[in-house]
């Protein structure tokens, strides 16, 4: 150990320079994120494997190059050139009256205020057993939170749990200035990522009109549950006056709440950017299981329900429901998406966003990054007699011995699978491969596998899919 001031040599215990009196600060390694080799300081591309990375622009932190957002800050790392969503480009038409309502009750807001002031958001996430999505934590869930928050037009990530005690539900907590997202445990397990994307986009609209606060206070006022008129049967009000009193203002912040997911539904539209999608989550919400949705053609569920009397269903809503229907939620979210204002803002989203979506998922609503290489049935009799070699990256080098020696592995940045005969390699302990999918290029360790015995190779046996350089 040494000072970095003046160069002396120290002892490991020591904490200042017996020469120069400056405080030793601590030497930070460097590494790798691919092969875990040190790597320079300001340095991005790691000599050994080739890899490359970034560094957070706001914390340093370094981080992979196809990264999205820093989960140490919480930044974006590609944010849109200065638009973000505004709530008034995409409300419900009665998000305003039902504002004017709630801001009109006094007893309302003086609830709201003091809430909003006695109890923070460390209190507020002390209510709930979850745990706080990472990039060592649920990091699929923290990738699609990025995605949603960048077609958003936020700058940073905002805090987002996984919930254990309600696990089919998604809520927006907090206050104006300090507010996270709730998203159900088994909600991740029920939805491809595509259509989680559509729940991170609803959360993430009700952070951009501001609606955690009241999501908040309808909490503490009316209680998780969230009753309604008939929960208790008309004779309980009959009975008791008061509680004809007490469902008044409840049903001011229920009709508030089915107005704000109403409005939540276009953002979270805007973002998952695909109506067929965005229909196919709300059902599964409801109906919680995946075997439902291959019994129930959702297309024509949704027509059928365009044809009942909206004005009753309204009305049973609001003595029976504390959410909105979910046919109402589907024909409203349908009107919203043939209406001329969607597609200027879906044409805002995308040409101002960074992200096309068709790049980010597959056919199956899957996020491209976290897809598992398929092995086929010959491919994984074949890797049951493979000898693993010494790899110097992430990319995981075997050497096959059948009829032919063949070199197999994936490349570290984009997953895409290659094998290459021995024999088409040079005969160098490190070769230097570039992937024909996405043109990245890096080093492959074969020391060790010229040294073994030849064989008589067969290179028609299996095509190769990267070429060497």
């Amino acid at each position: 150990m040494f000072c970095t001031n003046c160069g002396t040599t120290l002892s490991p215990s020591a904490k200042f320079c017996h020469r120069c009196g400056q405080a030793v600060k601590a030497v930070v390694k460097i590494l790798c994120l691919a092969c875990g080799q040190v790597m320079a300081a300001g340095e991005t591309t790691c000599p050994a494997c080739g890899a490359r990375h970034q560094a957070c622009r706001h914390c340093g932190r370094l981080l992979a190059e196809s990264a999205l957002g820093c989960p140490g800050c919480g930044s974006l790392l590609h944010e849109g050139h200065g638009y973000t969503l505004v709530a008034t480009e995409f409300e419900h038409p009665s998000m305003q009256q039902v504002n004017q309502t709630l801001r009109q009750s006094i007893i309302l807001n003086q609830m709201a205020e003091s809430i909003s002031e006695k109890v923070g958001k460390p209190w507020y996430e002390s209510c709930f057993n979850s745990v706080q999505v990472t990039d060592k934590q649920y990091g699929r869930l923290l990738e699609l939170a990025a995605i949603a928050a960048q077609r958003i037009g936020f700058s940073r990530i905002p805090s987002v749990y996984v919930e254990a005690d309600r696990g089919y539900q998604s809520n927006t907590y907090g206050s104006e200035a300090n507010s996270f997202v709730n998203i159900g445990m088994f909600l991740p397990k029920l939805l491809s990522d595509r259509e989680l994307l559509f729940i991170l986009g609803h959360e993430f609209g009700h952070l951009v009109c501001r609606h955690a606060l009241w999501t908040t206070v309808s909490m503490f006022l009316c209680g998780q549950s969230r009753g309604n008129l008939m929960s208790e049967g008309l004779l309980a009000y009959l009975s008791n006056p008061l509680k004809i009193l007490e469902s008044g203002v409840e049903s001011v912040i229920m009709n508030w709440m089915r107005v704000a997911d109403l409005t939540a539904d276009r953002a979270a539209l805007l973002v998952c950017g695909d109506i067929a999608v965005a229909r196919r989550t709300l059902f599964l919400l409801y109906f919680k299981s995946r075997k439902e949705l291959d019994e129930v053609d959702v297309e024509a569920w949704a027509r059928q329900q365009e044809t009942q009397d909206a004005s009753l269903a309204q009305v049973s809503q609001i003595m029976t429901s504390s959410t909105p229907y979910l046919g109402l939620r589907l024909r409203a979210l349908g009107e919203f998406y043939a209406s001329p204002r969607y597609g200027e803002l879906q044409r805002k989203v995308d040409a101002v966003c960074a992200l096309k979506l068709s790049d980010l998922f597959d056919a199956q609503g899957g996020l491209l990054k976290f897809a598992k290489p398929r092995t086929t049935p010959a491919a994984a009799k074949t890797s049951s007699r493979q000898s693993t070699a010494r790899p110097t990256d992430s990319t995981t080098v075997k050497a096959t011995r059948r009829k032919v020696k063949v070199v197999e592995g994936a490349c570290p940045k984009c997953g895409h699978r290659f094998a290459l005969p021995l024999a088409s390699l040079p005969n160098k302990p490190v070769v230097e491969l570039q992937c024909k999918s996405c043109k990245a290029r890096f080093r492959v360790n074969l020391g060790g596998i010229h040294d073994q015995p030849p064989e008589t190779p067969d290179t028609a046996a299996l095509p190769p899919d990267m070429e060497g350089s």
